[in-house]
């Protein structure tokens, strides 16, 4: 039996942790480069002998898999001549090519993937299967659930983002089928395709982007089928599942930071996507410069909210803005005719500036939810299930290292083209943000040159020991010149190895969160929600969807209304049916207002699925009045959903909040402010 003595500890945090942190594409394809990998995380004592072994394992049986599979594809008829290309080596092919009619290559087309039939679901996905085209439909309202309506509920369990990948593979392969004659059309009349089959290509080339980023963070890749990633999220379901919730208190400000960190990383997020398409051309200047208008313009306001907070973490933000602005400087002094050299360089700030974030998150913003794995017995595992969690918390020692060489890249190129960081880095330890994830600063290429020992042992920003023993255990201390030749050494060798490691040249990590927001765009763009149908529902699907947000924000499992029923009837010593219950539910007066409960169960319904834009627009279109959506904004925020103001305002017709609080004053003659009216509305 292999013993997981540091292992244990350590995988508990490292699962908890990826799936709300990042998904990293790690570009190991071939399996001497996986296990060399994995050699020298076992050499550099990142890992141990068991872990290095049981990793290996599943790696030596993964390639016997592939090698001996016989997979049945529904292949098309006429075929495009394949090449081998990684990610990396697509992206720069696109970029030799104007893609703006077409959105992607020919090369990166042959990587979509082709429709598989599954004959057998892992045990636990669904409850009943129908036809392949039912089960699929399932499979995206499942996922649609769990990315789009409750995607804050990830935090308390990190079980269902695993099932809701199982459920993302499902959907994906149907939807190669689905979508069979836009991709006969790309074939047969690429590049002259028209605007549904671009559209159509567009949709599975992000889909596909998003699976490969989460398969290859369960250590799987395009070589593993369907049934096996299947069985991989199901098992890590499985795995996390048992892990006890615990629920932190937040207080208004902590909450009010949590939001707007949210928003501030999916609009920075955005607006690397923006920049990266312009540069593969996938995009022209037109659309370009109005995704660009868009993200600054909430990137702004993200930074403007925060600068209010009273919050300690005020100066980290005012750093990581100050890097952002003299990113859009750079922008604007080489505009309209930027290289992509130069628009790498934008990019590169946006890299640095998140993993600045990202070191400091854990500690300025606070969970509202956590999980003690504790109890959790590795042991009771199957040896294979053992190997595949090594391997898992292998390949994300691997993500990783190549993210913190991926930033210092990022941070030499930035210097070497003129970018001053090294003011911004001195500001955010001053005010007591130590960065510890960058480790060297640069200058140009043509000042390094020159540098004496003193300059190299300058630029190290990593810690050292104090002191260190030797073979014998002898205590040996470092005095002032050996910290200097120390640091000197360090700075050169890891400078070197950033200019000779040419596998990382093109290496790219991508935001777990980015891929969520992805998927759910795409989702929501599929015409997935239809408001005729929603209107003619029955009010029992809207109690049902309600009462499971109740259970959520209280802690407590409730399935549907029936278990709703039953707890209200334990609390308060009634004997209701659901059917009463619902009844005297649908026509109630909602507290002190005008509005009826069932009006405004259905409001919350409606912003729950649909987000605060649509869900506005829609109440707008159905003529509904200030009040019950105001009623409808409360009642979502008891439950735990909150409301972007500023877009749902937008949504019913107003230019901002401020506007909408005016109207809402005249029509019913109060005086809200617009900072009464948030905290009125439970904001």
């Amino acid at each position: 039996m292999y013993q997981f003595i540091n292992y244990k500890k350590a995988s508990k945090l490292f699962f908890i942790s990826f799936i709300f942190l990042s998904i990293c594409n790690l570009s190991y394809s071939n399996i001497v480069e996986e296990l060399t990998a994995l050699n020298n995380l076992y050499k550099q004592g990142a890992i141990t002998k068991e872990e290095y072994s049981k990793a290996k394992s599943i790696i030596l049986k993964s390639e016997s898999k592939v090698t001996s599979k016989d997979t049945k594809k529904v292949e098309p008829d006429k075929k495009i001549k394949k090449e081998n290309f990684s990610k990396e080596e697509v992206n720069e092919e696109a970029k030799d090519f104007d893609l703006t009619k077409t959105y992607v290559s020919l090369e990166e087309f042959n990587q979509l993937g082709t429709y598989v039939k599954i004959d057998k679901y892992p045990h636990g996905l669904f409850k009943a299967l129908g036809s392949p085209k039912n089960t699929a439909k399932d499979a995206m309202m499942r996922m649609y659930s769990t990315f789009v309506q409750k995607p804050k509920l990830l935090e308390k369990y990190p079980e269902n983002m695993m099932k809701a990948m199982a459920y993302f593979e499902v959907f994906y392969n149907y939807e190669l089928k689905d979508k069979e004659k836009s991709i006969e059309k790309f074939k047969n009349n690429y590049p002259n395709i028209n605007w549904k089959t671009k559209k159509d290509i567009k949709t599975l080339y992000s889909l596909n982007n998003a699976k490969k980023s989460m398969r290859e963070a369960m250590s799987l890749n395009k070589d593993n089928t369907l049934d096996e990633a299947l069985d991989r999220y199901m098992f890590m379901h499985n795995f996390l599942k048992p892990a006890k919730k615990i629920t932190h208190t937040l207080s208004k400000e902590e909450k009010k930071l949590k939001n707007e960190n949210s928003k501030f990383k999916k609009n920075y997020g955005n607006l690397k996507k923006t920049f990266s398409e312009k540069i593969e051309k996938r995009i022209d200047d037109k659309d370009f410069k109005k995704q660009l208008n868009k993200n600054v313009k909430y990137i702004k306001k993200s930074f403007k909210n925060i600068s209010k907070s009273n919050h300690k973490s005020k100066d980290l933000y005012s750093s990581l803005n100050d890097i952002f602005l003299k990113s859009m400087d750079y922008y604007d002094a080489c505009k309209p005719n930027c290289s992509s050299k130069e628009l790498n360089v934008v990019i590169n700030a946006i890299d640095v500036n998140l993993s600045i974030l990202k070191e400091f998150e854990p500690k300025v913003i606070k969970k509202k939810y956590s999980q003690n794995m504790d109890d959790l017995n590795l042991d009771e595992l199957k040896e294979e299930d053992q190997a595949t969690l090594a391997l898992i918390t292998s390949k994300l020692k691997i993500k990783k290292k190549i993210d913190s060489e991926n930033t210092q890249k990022a941070i030499l190129n930035l210097e070497t083209n003129g970018f001053d960081l090294d003011t911004s880095l001195n500001k955010l330890e001053n005010d007591g943000f130590e960065v510890k994830s960058i480790f060297m600063s640069f200058d140009t290429l043509d000042n390094m040159k020159r540098w004496a020992m003193k300059d190299w042992a300058n630029s190290w920003r990593g810690e050292l020991p104090s002191e260190i023993k030797d073979s014998a255990g002898n205590i040996i201390e470092f005095t002032d010149e050996n910290v200097k030749d120390i640091k000197a050494q360090l700075a050169y060798n890891s400078f070197k190895s950033l200019i000779d490691n040419s596998d990382l040249k093109n290496a790219i990590s991508d935001n777990i969160n980015q891929n969520i927001q992805d998927i759910a765009q795409e989702i929501k763009e599929s015409g997935s929600f239809n408001i005729d149908s929603w209107l003619s529902q029955d009010f029992s699907i809207s109690l049902n969807n309600y009462s499971q947000l109740v259970g959520n924000s209280l802690g407590i499992e409730l399935n549907n209304f029936d278990d709703l029923t039953q707890t209200v009837n334990e609390l308060y010593g009634t004997n209701m049916s659901a059917e009463e219950y619902a009844a005297s539910w649908e026509s109630s007066q909602y507290l002190e207002g005008s509005s009826t409960w069932g009006d405004v169960t259905r409001g919350v319904d409606l912003i729950n699925q649909l987000g605060s834009f649509d869900a506005a627009s829609i109440a707008k279109e159905l003529g509904t009045d200030l009040s019950t959506v105001a009623d409808s904004i409360v009642a979502a925020a008891n439950v735990g959903v909150s409301t972007d103001l500023e877009a749902a305002a937008q949504g019913l017709g107003y230019s901002s909040f401020a506007d909408a609080v005016k109207a809402y004053n005249e029509q019913y003659g109060t005086n809200y402010t617009v900072d009464s009216a948030k905290e009125a509305l439970g904001q």
